[in-house]
């Protein structure tokens, strides 16, 4: 449940500063590049938030040999995606993006936040509305699982 938690978190710490829509043609709520809250450690913190998520979804299911199809799945469907926004980044924002890139990790967290993080503010409104599928799929899979468990144990 942890890796759960922790992804959904990721999702709503992201989704509060760039909004929902950060996919490769727009910046969409953010309005220019995002360099601070969550990606400020992490170039990709939706991506790893997803990626968590679905990671504790099969260990709360116990379905470990889904695992390896979530990792290679995870990377023949984001790799691609994220080459196309890296370029629209590029070509929109410049030596900005560059310098970003150059120090922000695309996976795995820094320890330590971007130097230059961006003027964006945090929106609760902004990140609940945009996680609303989220989270009531969240609830739905859990509560499937543990209700598929509960009548096991019948």
């Amino acid at each position: 449940m942890l890796l759960i938690v922790t992804g959904e978190f990721l999702r709503i710490w992201a989704v509060g500063y760039a909004g929902a829509s950060t996919r490769a043609r727009t910046l969409g709520a953010a309005r220019d590049l995002v360099t601070t809250g969550p990606y400020g450690y992490v170039r990709n913190p939706l991506y790893l938030g997803n990626f968590l998520l679905s990671l504790g979804v099969c260990l709360v299911a116990n379905v470990y040999w889904l695992i390896a199809v979530l990792v290679i799945g995870y990377f023949f469907q984001y790799l691609p995606i994220i080459a196309v926004e890296e370029s629209y980044l590029i070509e929109s924002c410049g030596p900005v993006y560059q310098a970003y890139r150059d120090r922000v990790p695309r996976f795995i967290p820094r320890f330590c936040p971007y130097p230059e993080p961006s003027p964006h503010d945090f929106s609760w409104t902004r990140a609940i509305k945009s996680e609303k599928r989220t989270l009531t799929a969240i609830i739905c899979v859990i509560g499937l699982i543990f209700a598929r468990q509960m009548v096991g144990m019948l």
